[in-house]
């Protein structure tokens, strides 16, 4: 369940990420030199990131429970309320996304190359992922 929101997260934000682009919204340094979107590595990195701060708070919580540390009694909503407050719930954090922004900015250089030269190999137009 968590990879089907990780990617459904990632591919709305990609959208909105075009969105933004056309709008003039990004900075020129992030985005393909047509404007029309995020350069790839910018893509994977920011997008990716995105997605995993929107699932993050719901991973704590299912980490904790599986940790067997806390009662089936206790409800999601203040384990998570408690884990605000006490700052655990963003513990993590800063080196889950850097590890995010090195290995899917990569991740999507190499996917965007292969997608380019394949393309050109199988004699048809080059379509963006989305």
């Amino acid at each position: 369940a968590r990879n089907s929101l990780l990617y459904t997260s990632f591919m709305v934000y990609v959208d909105l990420s075009k969105q933004l682009c056309s709008n003039g919204y990004v900075p020129k340094v992030f985005m393909v030199e047509d404007g029309s979107g995020l350069s790839p590595f910018s893509k994977g990195a920011i997008c990716a990131n995105l997605a995993w701060l929107t699932c993050w708070p719901m991973d704590v919580i299912k980490t904790q429970r599986q940790s067997g540390n806390y009662p089936s009694t206790v409800s999601s909503y203040t384990l998570l309320k408690e884990n605000f407050v006490s700052g655990k719930l963003l513990r993590g954090l800063v080196p889950g996304l850097i590890r995010s922004t090195i290995s899917n900015g990569s991740s999507m250089v190499v996917y965007e190359y292969v997608h380019v030269h394949l393309s050109q190999i199988a004699g048809v137009s080059r379509r963006d992922m989305t």
